[in-house]
């Protein structure tokens, strides 16, 4: 499992998050393509393992960064958009 953790502060990346990201991305992109090797301590073999990400866990704001979306004013819910009170 790998964990991958930002804390906001003053200076976080912001809208560059992508150089943030690049590192982990790059990494998940070659463990999805290429494997890698692990051995099973219960079977005694070695088998090839694929990675995928599967889920984000991330407050508002950086769910905004993420999607690249404003999470601020009349349109900021991602999921209620239009609709979102703004009062």
């Amino acid at each position: 499992m790998m964990l991958s953790v930002m804390i906001s502060n003053p200076r976080q990346p912001e809208n560059d998050i992508d150089v943030y990201l690049s590192q982990l991305i790059e990494d998940l992109r070659k463990l999805w393509d290429e494997g890698f090797l692990v051995f099973d301590g219960f079977c005694k073999e070695t088998f090839e393992i694929r990675v995928m990400l599967f889920c984000t866990i991330n407050d508002f704001p950086a769910y905004g960064n993420l999607n690249d979306y404003s999470v601020k004013g009349h349109h900021a819910c991602l999921i209620c958009e239009e609709d979102t009170s703004y009062i």
